[in-house]
């Protein structure tokens, strides 16, 4: 080869390298899942990224093979760090593996990733995490990534966060690292979050108890987001927002006050999942627990909700907020139901309220083994998190501490 000829190949080779590190992998993937069924059909699955090139169409490629070939272009909206895309994967198969990929030839494409869905019949597993907050010991999500790799080892279909994401929402740069330090799981197990208070704005004013935009902007929910519901298996499952009960509680303005609309609306999404003989399980999830104790405990959260809960058949309730894990006793029309295993639990006896907020901020105790409705606590503090396997007849619940250690454990049964 002729000496310039060889340098002009070096120089459009290096170009190329060059083009491809400035516009580096798509980054924060992430998985969701949307409320639309379709008959024989799986949940629609929404692949959501940032890209550092907006320029050009992007897109998902997706199929059965590892190989995947079938393209879905991706909608481009903006946050305040740059550009977003995402493209819903509908009339997908249960129980299935997919492969898809993300991205263009022009602006880099993500590495091939796989998710399941739900099946038709048998078990599947959800991981429960909650406040994932980057504060002091916390910082750029290091504790919440220690848990997490725990987490991915039992291979979730999908994983409920209990809300706060983040230890301040106004922070576009919090909401960037925690989907980079979560992708290698959000990316293969659908991420399902309510948001807790520090996700939301605490001052008072127009704006108070609402989530900032970077939190619009960077996911893909069913309904307004912030509560909602979907279908998965059959188990329905109900995530609602308790804004910032504490701070709302002096004003008056808690949430899911009778008579309001989001009141109605739970009212309504319990009676039908109540009522809906394809629905085995209903679990809710929520950032502010109903029942706590000290400065946790919001009285106007608990009166507005609990009647709710205990109006219909809801199995879990599963809370955050207080960094500890706290299993309670079941609940039934205000009465404790304690059978003679507190492992084996029958859901016929009311609704099990659970704690499951130490994925990362600071573990605050050993948890509240004054309040008379408690079970199980541990008895240190510590980070953990919750697998829950669920098939037709039951669910088992495992708790276990950072290291993959079990914690605690029981079988609730149909």
């Amino acid at each position: 080869m002729h000496k310039r000829n060889l340098l002009r190949f070096v120089f459009t080779v290096f170009a190329a390298a060059t083009t491809v590190s400035l516009y580096t992998q798509p980054s924060m993937i992430h998985l969701g899942l949307g409320s639309g069924l379709k008959k024989g059909k799986s949940a629609p699955v929404t692949v959501t990224w940032t890209s550092e090139n907006s320029s050009g169409t992007q897109n998902v490629v997706f199929g059965q093979k590892p190989e995947p070939s079938k393209t879905v272009k991706a909608r481009e909206t903006s946050y305040s760090g740059g550009a977003v895309y995402s493209a819903e994967l509908d009339r997908l198969k249960p129980g299935k593996k997919y492969y898809y990929k993300c991205g263009s030839d022009a602006a880099g494409w993500s590495r091939v990733y796989s998710f399941s869905t739900e099946p038709r019949k048998g078990s599947f597993t959800v991981a429960v995490i909650g406040d994932t907050q980057d504060n002091a010991n916390n910082e750029n999500f290091v504790r919440s990534e220690a848990v997490i790799n725990a987490v991915r080892q039992h291979r979730p279909s999908l994983t409920l966060h209990m809300g706060d994401v983040v230890n301040d929402g106004s922070m576009t740069t919090s909401w960037e690292t925690f989907l980079n330090v979560s992708q290698d799981l959000n990316s293969e197990s659908p991420l399902m979050p309510v948001l807790g208070n520090h996700d939301v704005n605490n001052n008072k004013g127009d704006q108070f108890q609402k989530p900032f935009e970077d939190f619009y902007d960077l996911f893909s929910l069913p309904g307004d987001e912030v509560n909602y519901s979907f279908t998965y298996g059959k188990v329905r499952f109900i995530g609602i927002f308790s804004g910032y009960a504490q701070g709302a509680e002096p004003l008056g303005l808690v949430k899911y006050k009778p008579g309001s609309p989001e009141y109605a609306w739970l009212d309504d999404e319990l009676s039908k999942a109540e009522n809906d003989r394809g629905i085995n399980w209903i679990i809710v999830w929520m950032h502010y627990p109903v029942n706590s104790f000290g400065w946790s405990n919001i009285k106007g959260w608990k009166e507005n909700i609990l009647p709710l809960i205990e109006k219909h058949r809801v199995d879990l309730c599963l809370a955050g907020h207080r960094h500890v894990y706290e299993r309670h006793l079941q609940m039934k029309n205000g009465v404790a139901a304690r059978k003679h295993s507190e492992k084996e639990l029958s859901a016929n006896d009311g609704t099990l309220f659970i704690t499951n907020g130490t994925a990362g901020g600071n573990p605050t105790g050993p948890g509240g083994r004054e309040i008379p409705t408690i079970a199980f606590t541990p008895d240190r503090t510590m980070y953990s998190f919750a697998i829950m396997d669920i098939d037709r007849d039951a669910i088992t619940y495992r708790v276990f501490d950072v290291d993959n250690n079990l914690i605690d454990h029981f079988v609730l049964e149909r």
